[in-house]
């Protein structure tokens, strides 16, 4: 196994494995690989692969790229609790689901497409690069963007922000929560809030008069005017 290894990741951009557990010799191998490297992850989506023993040098790993010009947007860990998360891009935990979580309210990104059982939790905005299978679920004290399709349930403004909306490129959730509101499928409720909106259109989910109804994004733009 090499002791630090750059994937591609598509449109998702890059991440960084690190096996190395001694932090010299991991500064050592970066400098190496960035050597023949650094150009095409510059300016680019990266995350950062860590194992149990060496995330305990994560912010020096991230200070020591970011001086080489390279940001992390993402840290990949098995345990979040074993970190000091302070200082440091959100937090990706390997397990059964995998979740973005940060101290400080903010906009939190998530790049990867989520499978069935896998969830992301944010303090602050929420942006999803990619899609969201069915039965997986995304959270978000405040707004949730997803740029593809969303076929999970989305909960927005979790903790009760009834103005927190929902935005994907497609939306095909069976349940939407914004706030303490909530939707079920058509097929489930009859009388369901949910407006179909026009396809291939951007659609926002949003509150209006204790609802949570679904326009296309045009639609609602015009509605803020």
């Amino acid at each position: 196994m090499e002791k630090v290894l750059i994937k591609g990741k598509n449109f998702l951009g890059f991440e960084i494995d690190i096996n190395e557990n001694d932090i010299k010799s991991i500064t050592k191998e970066l400098q190496i690989v960035l050597a023949s490297s650094s150009h095409l992850i510059k300016n680019t989506i990266v995350t950062l692969k860590l194992n149990s023993k060496n995330q305990l040098f994560a912010k020096d790993i991230i200070n020591f790229l970011k001086e080489r010009g390279i940001s992390i947007n993402a840290v990949v860990i098995n345990d979040k609790n074993s970190i000091n998360q302070e200082d440091i891009p959100p937090v990706i935990e390997l397990k059964n689901t995998h979740t973005v979580t940060s101290k400080e309210e903010h906009t939190a990104t998530y790049k990867g497409n989520l499978r069935n059982g896998q969830s992301v939790k944010a303090n602050g905005d929420l942006v999803i690069v990619g899609n969201v299978n069915s039965n997986s679920y995304i959270y978000a004290t405040g707004n949730i963007f997803v740029l593809g399709d969303l076929y999970g349930i989305p909960h927005a403004g979790y903790g009760g922000d009834e103005h927190s909306v929902v935005f994907a490129f497609s939306l095909h959730s069976p349940q939407i929560r914004i706030g303490d509101f909530i939707t079920r499928s058509p097929e489930e409720e009859a009388n369901t809030s949910v407006k179909n909106s026009k396809m291939n259109e951007p659609e926002v989910a949003y509150i209006d008069n204790n609802n949570i109804v679904i326009n296309s994004y045009r639609e609602w733009i015009k509605l803020k005017e």
